[in-house]
């Protein structure tokens, strides 16, 4: 009988086999590893060091591709600019001695006035380009891109340049609104004279409204601004109040103007009933106002819906 803490012969023959076996392929690796040459095997080193630095090289090389082709980026567009710089600063030059011209024909006497306030606002307009550009390109010396004017573009090397534009930019209406208020002035006198037509002094007022309009859009777009640099906003909500500003902007210029048409609008009517005006006066005066209560409505309707998202944002 089989002692049953004795191993079984079948079990024995297939242990043997598998050690067997085991002990094969292990003498078989060993001998194919010593197989291979040692000139060999520093080939294969070699390769793998080769395509270790050709790596390395070709990094270099796309870095030094990309850095290039930013440098002449920059390059391009400071060139470009400063082209703009210049003709922007001939423009002024030109101006400048324009308006020298209409002061000593007004100190001689050969002229009136009336010809000084225009030159003097080309004047202003060429000095606010030239600084727009100047700053412009400033900017693009730093970055090498263009310039970024978001209300919440970042700082450029410590300088708030959006900033700076934006009170460049204002210096021209505040410049159009001393002029304006002066024309104002003048012609609220000859109406006193019975020298000109009301209409003509309530147009002079909408000039002045407008203007005024646009220099209080620049100063709240100025309190965004610093709002945004002082962390107090952030970069979506500066832009939703950027967007409010425009449309209470374009909401205070559209007023007067819809008040001023509906005058002239009665006004031809009374001509056409009293027989000293034409129907065609009073369609053109009618069709005025029908396009300037439209885009009043529009920017009642754009206004409504940025307060809209603002409120939606601060819950």
């Amino acid at each position: 009988m089989h002692d049953q803490h004795e191993p079984r012969n079948e079990f024995v023959d297939r242990l043997e086999w598998h050690i067997t076996r085991e002990v094969r392929r292990r003498n078989r690796s060993t001998q194919s590893y010593r197989s291979i040459p040692l000139w060999r095997t520093k080939a294969l080193l070699g390769i793998l060091l080769l395509i270790v630095g050709s790596m390395a090289v070709g990094g270099v090389v796309v870095a030094a591709s990309y850095q290039a082709e930013n440098n002449e980026r920059r390059d391009l567009l400071v060139s470009a600019y400063e082209r703009r710089a210049e003709l922007a600063r001939q423009r002024l030059a030109s101006a400048t001695e324009q308006l020298h011209s209409a002061e000593r024909a007004v100190a001689l006497g050969v002229a009136t006035q009336d010809a000084l306030p225009e030159a003097r606002f080309k004047a202003a307009e060429a000095q606010a380009q030239v600084r727009s550009v100047e700053l412009q390109l400033e900017e693009i010396r730093l970055t090498g891109r263009q310039p970024l004017n978001e209300i919440s573009s970042p700082r450029v090397g410590g300088r708030d340049f959006v900033g700076e534009r934006l009170l460049s930019d204002m210096s021209l209406p505040e410049v159009a609104l001393d002029l304006a208020r002066s024309r104002l002035r003048r012609a609220e006198s000859l109406l006193s004279l019975g020298l000109i037509d009301l209409m003509d002094v309530n147009s002079a007022r909408v000039q002045v409204a407008e203007l005024e309009a646009s220099i209080q859009a620049f100063e709240k777009k100025l309190e965004i601004r610093r709002a945004f640099l002082e962390n107090k906003t952030d970069a979506a909500m500066a832009e939703l109040r950027v967007l409010e500003s425009d449309a209470l902007q374009k909401q205070k210029m559209i007023a007067p103007k819809v008040e001023l048409a509906r005058k002239q609008l009665e006004r031809a009517k009374t001509n056409v009933q009293l027989g000293t005006g034409q129907r065609v006066d009073l369609a053109q005066a009618t069709l005025r106002l029908q396009e300037l209560e439209t885009e009043a409505t529009k920017a009642d309707l754009d206004l409504l819906l940025v307060r809209r998202q603002i409120e939606q944002r601060r819950q």
